[in-house]
Parts: C-alpha cells; structure tokens; sequence
C-alpha cells in the first residue's frame, strides 16, 4: 500500500527539527561542517529521505538564513512602536539593530552569509531584508518634505543601513566601544550625495 503523503504541515515539522540539527552542526563545528548525510544523522533519518524537504545544503542555510531576518524583522518592528518622531525613530530602530548584532551575532552573521551561494545572497533572504527594513524605509520616506523618487529614498535608507551594519561590525571586531554612531536620516542624506536642497527639505 503507498504511504499517505506528508500534509504541509508534516513536512514543516521535518524541516524545522533539520533546521535545529544543521544550527547545532554550525555552532558546534562550523558552517563548513554543515552536510545533509550530518543532519540526516541528527534527525535520524536517511540522507535520500532529506532529498524531500532540502534540494542541498544551500537550501538548508537558505531556511536558517529566513528565520534570522524574520527574527531581525521582529526586533525592528517592535523598536518602531516605541518611537515617535523620525529623528527618535531611526536613532531606536538603529539602536535595535546594533543590539541584535551584538547579542545574537550567530544569527546576524548567518542572515549575511553568502558562500553557500555563489557569493551572492538568495532571494529569500534580500526579500526578508528587505521587509526587516521596511520600517527605516517608511520613515524616511515620511520625513522628506518634498517628493522624491523612490530611488533616491532608497539611497539614503542604504547610507543608513550601511552606518548601522558597518558600525555593528566594527563592534564586533572590537575596533569602537560604546560610542553612538551619528547616522540618521539628516546625516545620510548630506554624506550620501543628495543634493543640498534635499537636505534643507528633510524634516527636523
């Protein structure tokens, strides 16, 4: 008699009880460690059996990478409902980020890692990024008095991001200590290259 397949929800149970096995594997031996028949061991089932639920090991890290920003994504938006003006906004959601870094660098490390993928980071992954930052998004988008295309919003949210991720970075490496990066909307928009009217146009 065939067996009945697996209902979605049966195979999320599998994926994430493999999810948990390849994190123990990262954290215990390193991400090079990290293989399917290694999981599949952890999990105990057959490494032909994992096949179902995991195309390769990049797949695996791909997974592991989602729940990172999804769990990043969590700790901004709950910065962003504790602020009100766009100056305290960015400054908190800048201030979460930094923190996140700090206190779970296993997850902020892996939500950036690229060499499973051909040094370039999946889709699902720039997209999860993408909403953890919807927030900085929205608020700079709110505090530009004048229109401005889209493109110029997103450039000044990366010379934000960038002070953030930069600054997380250098903590990390034990290069700055508990000095306050200056890098709010204001700020990025003049060290960005935006023009000087767009500067006098950003909401104080």
């Amino acid at each position: 008699m065939p067996r009945k397949p697996l209902t979605e929800e049966e195979k999320s149970i599998v994926r994430e009880k493999a999810a948990v096995a390849a994190r123990h594997i990262m954290d215990e031996q390193g991400a090079e460690k990290v293989t399917i028949r290694g999981i599949a061991k952890e999990v105990g089932m057959s490494a032909m059996s994992l096949y179902t639920y995991f195309e390769n090991k990049a797949d695996i890290i791909t997974y592991l990478q989602v729940q990172a920003v999804t769990e990043l994504a969590g700790e901004l938006n709950a910065a962003a409902t504790t602020s009100g003006s766009t100056d305290s906004l960015v400054a908190a959601l800048g201030r979460s980020y930094i923190a996140f870094a700090e206190e779970k660098g296993g997850e902020f490390n892996l939500a950036f890692r690229t060499e499973e993928h051909g040094g370039t980071m999946p889709d699902a992954v720039r997209d999860g990024l993408k909403d953890a930052l919807r927030p900085l998004h929205e608020a700079v988008a709110s505090s530009v008095k004048e229109a401005r295309s889209p493109e110029e919003v997103d450039r000044i949210v990366a010379g934000i991001w960038s002070g953030w991720h930069g600054y997380a970075m250098l903590k990390q490496a034990g290069c700055v200590g508990d000095q306050t990066p200056i890098f709010d909307v204001k700020t990025a928009v003049a060290s960005f290259g935006v023009a000087r009217a767009a500067v006098e146009a950003v909401a104080h």
